[in-house]
Formats: C-alpha cells, sequence, structure tokens
C-alpha cells in the first residue's frame, strides 16, 4: 500500500494514490483529490501536482517550475495575539518604568473614572427610583473590598493603587451628591 499524504482541497497538492487528471493543467469544478471535490460550487481553480514523499515527513509539491516543500508541526504554535497577550505584563510595566509621571496620571484618571461612575450611578438610579438602595449596597461592598483588600497587603501593587484610586474617587463623588442633595 503506497503511502498517503493528506492535503487541504484547493491547495493544489494531491495525495498519492489518488487518480491524477491531466498533469501540468488545472482543473475546474469538479476535480477529484484525496478530501473530496475541489471547488465545488465556489469557482475555485484547483490544480492537481504529483506529490512525492521523503522518509523525514516532509512533502514535495511539485508544480510549473516551481517546489513548494510543506511539513508537519507539532505542538502549541504562539499567534501574534497570543505572543502580545503574554507580553503584555513585561509592557505595562516598562511602560510606568521609563516615566515616573505616568503613574500619577494614571492614578489621576482613575479618579476621575470613579467620579464618573459614581454620578452615573446616581444619576440613573436615582431618577428612576428603582433598584436604589441595591445600587448603594452594592457602592458600599465594592468600597469595603477594595479597602480591606489594599490596606491588608505588604506593599500593594500598581494596579491595586489604581483601584484603590477608583474607589476613592467613588467614594468622593458619593459624599459630593449627598451634599448636593442635602441628606
Amino acid at each position: 500500500m503506497a503511502a498517503m499524504t493528506i492535503a487541504p482541497v484547493g491547495t493544489g497538492v494531491r495525495a498519492l494514490g489518488a487518480p491524477s487528471a491531466s498533469r501540468g493543467r488545472s482543473c475546474r469544478g469538479g476535480a477529484s483529490t484525496a478530501l473530496g471535490f475541489a471547488g465545488e460550487g465556489m469557482g475555485q481553480r484547483a490544480a492537481l501536482r504529483s506529490v512525492h514523499v521523503r522518509p523525514s515527513g516532509v512533502a514535495l509539491a511539485r508544480g510549473r517550475g516551481h517546489l513548494a516543500v510543506t511539513k508537519a508541526v507539532t505542538g502549541p504554535l504562539e499567534t501574534r495575539l497570543g505572543s502580545i497577550l503574554t507580553s503584555l505584563p513585561q509592557r505595562i510595566d516598562l511602560y510606568f518604568r521609563v516615566r515616573k509621571g505616568r503613574k500619577l496620571l494614571w492614578k489621576a484618571i482613575c479618579a476621575f473614572t470613579g467620579f464618573y461612575t459614581a454620578n452615573v450611578l446616581s444619576l440613573t438610579f436615582g431618577v428612576l427610583g428603582i433598584n436604589d438602595i441595591v445600587a448603594g449596597a452594592f457602592c458600599v461592598a465594592f468600597s469595603e473590598i477594595i479597602t480591606r483588600s489594599y490596606y491588608k497587603k505588604v506593599k500593594p501593587g500598581k494596579y491595586w493603587d489604581f483601584l484603590n484610586w477608583f474607589k476613592l474617587g467613588l467614594m468622593y463623588a458619593l459624599t459630593a451628591d449627598a451634599f448636593k442633595l442635602g441628606s
């Protein structure tokens, strides 16, 4: 029995032992390959070429004046998105290490974001008159959890600093709204 190599349809590579159509010419529509019919109903052109398999597992496809080498790769490959996500903590550390003022800037941004979030919460839940007690309970629970976690650590990191500044902005805005309403 001959060795069988499987290639995707439309790549121009056919399996050994598959019936060969006219070599060197491309076939339309109903050209049979190892996996099925190439270009069935999609208007693709698929050329059938002979494939030679070496003992090392490398398949060589010969066509019009060029030689394509395909090799099976095993194991997980890291994609571009995967490499960006795995290097993200180092990139963030480098971002804050280059200029010291960036950390202060991001603390202010977190405080203003907390201030804005508190205003949105008080306006939406306060105007509707529904679930305002639940929203207040969530704000108090969030504040207590962040405070306990932040001050329990010996040396909190920058992410905890940013979360603490968000909480400070949230509490400042809720207190300011309470004074504005006179309650």
